[in-house]
């Protein structure tokens, strides 16, 4: 059994991907363009990995192949130079079954505090209510397929002050509940957003969310 502590740090571990991998790939391609030839050889069963993934990204063997080996090294300097270890969705899945809802909420809150930063630094513009729309592209991505691989399709959107959230993942209850604690939080401690929960339905692969949102500020006034 992992110790409170040893849960929190992986908790802050599974932070970051493919949008601070990006970001230092393009910082360090805009200081050189020069590169050389490396060769190696695969075995089949990866190959025949290598070929599913060009099947789905429609690009060549080689530009999939250069692109994950840019990524793993791109991950493995990041988490030496940041004490940091990457784990994979399924440990993820694993250690939060392992841990009660009120170590959730303390974990999700902790992941959240510096997920924020990775926002920050995507978007450029202060969290508050006015740019919180702005953002919400960015969470998308950042959770989504694109990124974190959370969650397998996400969909975020503002109608009429109701705040629409839809997400479908694998990753079974535990994280749908550490994901509900994470996005509330998100929303008040950042974004200064008070919400009243409209619908709130959780499955182990759904989360349905509407949230009636308004400003903490303007809240304390009525």
């Amino acid at each position: 059994m992992f110790s409170k502590t040893t849960v929190k740090s992986y908790g802050n571990i599974y932070r970051m991907r493919k949008h601070i991998i990006i970001l230092m790939r393009k910082m360090n391609e805009k200081k050189s363009d020069k590169e050389n030839y490396i060769g190696f050889r695969l075995a089949e069963e990866f190959l025949k990995k290598l070929d599913i993934i060009v099947k789905q990204e429609n690009k060549s063997r080689g530009l999939i192949a250069k692109d994950g080996i840019k990524e793993w090294i791109d991950l493995q300097l990041y988490n030496q130079n940041n004490n940091l270890l990457s784990i994979s969705k399924t440990f993820f899945r694993t250690l939060l079954s392992m841990i009660d809802n009120n170590n959730i909420e303390e974990i999700a809150i902790d992941v959240c505090n510096n997920m924020v930063d990775i926002l920050r630094f995507l978007v450029a513009k202060p969290m508050n209510e006015n740019t919180f729309p702005e953002y919400i592209h960015y969470i998308i991505n950042l959770f989504g397929k694109t990124g974190l691989r959370w969650f397998n399709s996400l969909n975020i959107e503002i109608k009429n002050n109701i705040l629409l959230f839809r997400g479908i993942h694998d990753l079974e209850d535990s994280f749908s509940f550490f994901f509900i604690f994470f996005y509330k939080y998100l929303l008040s401690k950042f974004f200064n957003l008070n919400y009243n929960p409209k619908l709130e339905e959780m499955t182990s692969n759904f989360i349905h969310l509407d949230l009636d949102i308004k400003n903490q500020n303007d809240s304390n006034n009525v």
